[in-house]
């Protein structure tokens, strides 16, 4: 009896330790606590890309640089994603490529538009930049004065002043020749010289007195030109004046309030052309920043409107000390990847977008390729 009684005891005792096996298994099965980010799909990702100092740099040998290239490589490594660069000619076209699933992820100095938004999804923003305003320095320099001295309007004016102080001097020696000898006779060359003369001293209100008409036609002359003198010499002085401002004016743009009334280009397919219409502003359209640079230089426009952060590099590679970027900005931006509306993406790498933007070496990439 009592060895029976034994034998059902058996089962049970390995049913229990069955269900304290079960138990105990899953908190050793679970993995070290902390975060972690999750690899992405092994699929390789087509990323596109532009070039656009300094957040993309295509460098002689065919490599890629900058900020944003170095954002994409650290953000890469932290999901594990194997991925392919794609160089496009635009901004527009990457966004445009990404829209129709030719690519993956576009990287770059893409600004988030509301325009943009409604074909694309934007992953965090990493950068905060702008739309700034290119315009050409205001040179007070010796050459620059010396080369408005010689300018077109400057010597009109002097050639006009010459010719009216002459006709006075002929008027004023054919009247006074022949009873004022002594001031105003001799020979022909001599006395329209001394004409000459005393209209000038008499226009600038100088008066030596060292020679004045006698004849009652002579006198009515000098009191009609002492008036039409002040008329003259304001005349002059404001094309003088226009001669050595006009330059300065058409170069000392301060603001956006200043855009409707000047010669404005801007980059096609960039955001500043989407804008700039509702400052009432129709640009001039570059297929290059580089091209719109250089007529800006050339003074074949007067502004550019572009990325401040770019447009200030692409100025200081280029060596265009004479071109400034204004401090204001026309509006603030930010910089962000971007995905195709819906995709999975957006979730996957704005994590690992974070952890590099938080770590403690962005500071140092923002000072390498930005400066601050």
């Amino acid at each position: 009896m009592t060895l029976t009684a034994r034998q059902p005891a058996r089962p049970l005792i390995g049913l229990l330790a069955t269900l304290l096996a079960l138990l105990v298994t899953p908190a050793w099965a679970q993995p070290p606590t902390g975060p972690q980010t999750l690899p992405l799909d092994n699929a390789e990702l087509r990323v596109g890309i532009k070039q656009a100092p300094p957040f993309v740099i295509k460098g002689e040998d065919g490599q890629w640089s900058g900020l944003a290239v170095e954002l994409w490589r650290r953000t890469a490594a932290r999901t594990q994603t194997p991925y392919v660069l794609v160089e496009q000619p635009s901004p527009g076209a990457i966004i445009e490529a990404v829209s129709a699933g030719r690519i993956d992820v576009g990287v770059g100095a893409l600004s988030v538009t509301p325009e943009r938004e409604r074909s694309i999804d934007f992953t965090l923003p990493y950068f905060n930049a702008g739309l700034g305003i290119a315009t050409a320095r205001a040179d007070r320099g010796v050459l620059t004065t010396l080369k408005r001295l010689l300018s077109w309007q400057f010597l009109s004016a002097v050639a006009v002043l010459v010719l009216v102080l002459l006709a006075v001097g002929v008027l004023i020696w054919a009247l006074e020749r022949r009873r004022n000898a002594e001031q105003f006779g001799g020979r022909a060359s001599q006395g329209i010289g001394n004409g000459f003369w005393w209209s000038a001293v008499t226009m600038t209100t100088v008066g030596y007195g060292d020679k004045a008409p006698v004849t009652p036609a002579g006198r009515l002359v000098a009191l009609v030109w002492m008036f039409v003198s002040v008329i003259t010499v304001s005349g002059f002085t404001a094309a003088i004046a226009s001669s050595f401002t006009v330059d300065q004016l058409s170069s000392r743009i301060q603001g956006p309030a200043d855009l409707p009334t000047v010669r404005v280009g801007a980059l096609a397919e960039a955001a500043a052309v989407a804008y700039l219409p509702e400052l009432g502003v129709r640009p001039r359209r570059f297929a290059t920043l580089e091209a719109a640079v250089q007529a800006l230089g050339g003074g074949d426009i007067d502004a550019v409107v572009h990325d401040a952060p770019i447009l200030r590099a692409t100025l200081a590679e280029g060596g265009h000390h004479n071109l400034v970027v204004l401090d204001p900005l026309l509006r603030p931006e930010d910089y962000a990847f971007v995905v195709a509306q819906g995709s999975p993406l957006r979730e996957q790498l704005n994590p690992a977008l974070l952890e590099v933007i938080q770590g403690e070496d962005w500071a140092g990439l923002q000072a390498r390729y930005i400066g601050r």
